[in-house]
């Protein structure tokens, strides 16, 4: 049987189809510097065989070195591999600062299904001398963005996968309280959390960082991190969330309905209120009425409305002289370059008292002509 180099093979022969159970690395051997962490990148693969559940153990670290076994980012001690795939590890050696140098430290790796055990024999040198390291390099196009509250800050971030193996990175933002992220692969739209980059190669990852409506008007800074094979890359961001005005329109006495009488004209107190975090400004008032109405608006304009403020408007409404007693609409509205805020108030129309009596005497002196008629020919 024919295995890869750095490897242990289970079972499985060099034929036409490969198959079997492989343990291996890219690089069997490596020097490290005592104190420093170092990560060595393991796979598990399984080709043309059924699931296979492995249980991994390390062996021959000496002791006081720290050391771990990682996949998926936790700690593991066993893996399942499916057909024609393959599991990644990694295996962190932390060796401590005053352990022996210029010497070679032999670590084994094994993983023990139910048909056998593959091994993989690593060696570890340690020097004192720094040794040659590569990792992962990030580069946002722009660092720091500016927006409102209501927009979606988009860092376009490259990352470079300067290590030796392909890889398969996870995705991290730090962000303040107030704030949501989300990543996607380049320019695409669907949401992912990592992203595989070949070594030597360059992904481009889009973080973008939403704020909410409340987040107040400011600089805050974000952080992006990128992990995996045993490699990390981060950046610092920064975000400059611009003021924004928010004016509510609200009715007299906090309700938008009202009375009025046909033909007479009735003030009604409304209120603009600023919740936003910036000054609302040069605020135009306008009105969509029914026909043969009038609106009118004192003031008409409005220079400026602090946050957390609010401004009175008298809106004068007179119904037309024809309108029946009913419900009608009246639309108010507030705007200026960036606002546009509207609120329909129901007017309740009623008919003049004047009008009333007037029909009122016109009833009864035909009621008395009719009389005085049936009396003077009513005998003929």
């Amino acid at each position: 049987m024919l295995a890869p180099p750095a490897s242990a093979q289970e079972s499985g022969a060099q034929t036409a189809e490969l198959s079997g159970f492989w343990l291996t690395t890219s690089w069997p051997e490596m020097t490290i510097k005592p104190g420093e962490n170092h990560s060595v990148s393991l796979s598990l693969r399984n080709q043309n065989l059924p699931p296979q559940r492995a249980s991994i153990e390390v062996t021959g670290v000496p002791e006081g070195w720290e050391w771990s076994l990682k996949g998926g980012g936790r700690e593991v001690t066993a893996a399942i591999v499916s057909p024609d795939s393959s599991e990644r590890l990694t295996l962190d050696l932390t060796p401590p600062e005053d352990a022996e140098t210029d010497r070679k430290y032999p670590i084994e790796v094994r993983a023990r299904t139910d048909s056998g055990t593959v091994s993989l024999p690593l060696v570890v040198r340690l020097s004192e001398t720094e040794p040659v390291t590569s990792g992962l390099s990030v580069e946002p196009e722009l660092p720091a963005l500016r927006g409102s509250a209501r927009s979606t800050f988009s860092f376009k971030i490259r990352v470079k996968n300067e290590g030796a193996e392909d890889g398969l990175f996870n995705l991290a933002a730090k962000v303040p309280n107030g704030f949501h992220t989300r990543f996607k692969k380049g320019y695409g739209s669907e949401e992912i959390t990592s992203v595989p980059i070949s070594a030597g190669s360059t992904e481009t990852v889009t973080l973008e960082v939403i704020p909410s409506r409340s987040v107040s008007a400011g600089q805050y800074e974000a952080g992006f991190e990128v992990s995996g094979e045993g490699l990390t890359g981060t950046a610092d961001l920064k975000l400059d969330v611009t003021g924004e005005p928010q004016v509510a329109i609200i009715g007299p006495q906090e309700r938008l309905s009202g009375e009025a009488v046909a033909g007479r004209e009735t003030s009604f107190t409304f209120t603009l209120a600023n919740s936003g975090s910036a000054p609302a400004q040069d605020i135009e008032l306008s009105a969509s009425q029914p026909t043969g109405w009038n609106v009118e608006f004192e003031p008409k304009e409005i220079a400026q409305i602090a946050p957390n403020s609010a401004s009175e408007v008298n809106v004068k409404i007179t119904p037309s002289e024809q309108a029946i007693t009913g419900d009608y609409m009246v639309t108010v509205r507030a705007q200026n370059d960036n606002i546009s805020e509207s609120a329909q108030f129901r007017v309740t129309v009623k008919t003049s008292t004047v009008w009333g009596a007037a029909g009122l005497a016109i009833i009864a002196a035909a009621a008395l002509i009719l009389g005085g008629a049936v009396m003077r020919y009513g005998r003929r």
